[in-house]
């Protein structure tokens, strides 16, 4: 029988599993197509399909139009969005591990000549249009045991500057309209990246407002990778999931969100008071 992982172990599967999935290529390791944090012509802006078999929706919460930030609430500090991120054993059955910005970009950057779909392609990067005022990366895995990894994937949190928050959530989901159809792309070596289609889905019920989405990957894996954005005043988290196991069937798990999504809220809460 498997046995649960020690510590030690399952922080070595975590990275393991993350390896796994930057062999996909395309959605691990992106930047934009410029080095100064700026693609000509990007918009940004999405989410993540939340749960298995979930309904086809416009891959937004909270209707069309952004909701706009508390002007009260203020953009967190580096050293504030660390204490934000969730830990391994605050959400049972997730394993979570701290990553460097170099680990998460380390893949290189991914590039498409479609212009309104550049924003998926810098999405897992660490450079964007608009660009964050400070951000914070973990990688997590599920099912994790000595004999096997379930889905796997990384969270992005970020603070911004007055209006680009919810710039970055529009952008995003327009991108989610505008590529549905997919669109031709390469990965950080130079590699097709194709990706064949864009599935909008329902976004969470979270934050201020969420956009998700799946990228169906035009390659022989046939991976379906999956994102959910949710903004939360000035603040931003990205979820991005794959199944190790069975690339056509990733997830995010709905806890993991919940959790992460609440801690913002509350460090957004407690920096505004």
């Amino acid at each position: 029988m498997d046995r649960e992982m020690n510590d030690s172990g399952a922080k070595r599967t975590v990275g393991a599993a993350i390896a796994v999935v930057a062999a996909l290529g395309l959605m691990t390791g992106c930047g934009s197509d410029s080095g100064d944090g700026k693609a000509d012509g990007a918009k940004r802006a999405g989410s993540v399909e939340q749960g298995d078999g979930a309904e086809q929706g416009d891959g937004a919460s909270q209707g069309d139009k952004a909701a706009s930030s508390d002007p009260a609430a203020k953009p967190l500090s580096a050293s504030a969005l660390e204490r934000a991120a969730l830990t391994s054993g605050e959400v049972k059955g997730v394993e979570v591990q701290k990553m460097s910005d170099k680990e998460v970009s380390e893949g290189g950057s991914a590039k498409t000549g479609k212009a309104a779909c550049r924003p998926m392609a810098a999405l897992m990067g660490t450079r964007y249009d608009p660009a964050p005022k400070a951000s914070v990366h973990r990688a997590y895995a599920t099912g994790l045991t000595k004999a096997k990894v379930g889905s796997t994937g990384l969270i992005r949190i970020s603070s911004y500057g007055p209006g680009d928050a919810e710039r970055t959530v529009k952008d995003l989901r327009e991108a989610v309209t505008a590529c549905q159809g997919g669109f031709p792309a390469e990965d950080g070596t130079g590699g097709k990246a194709d990706v064949k289609k864009v599935t909008p889905l329902d976004a969470p019920k979270a934050g201020d407002e969420a956009v998700s989405f799946g990228l169906h990957d035009a390659g022989k894996e046939k991976a379906v990778i999956k994102f959910t954005v949710v903004r939360t005043g000035p603040q931003v988290t990205v979820f991005f999931g794959v199944n190790i196991a069975d690339p056509a069937k990733s997830e995010i798990p709905a806890a993991l969100v919940d959790a992460q999504v609440a801690k913002v809220a509350k460090a957004t809460k407690g920096a505004a008071s």
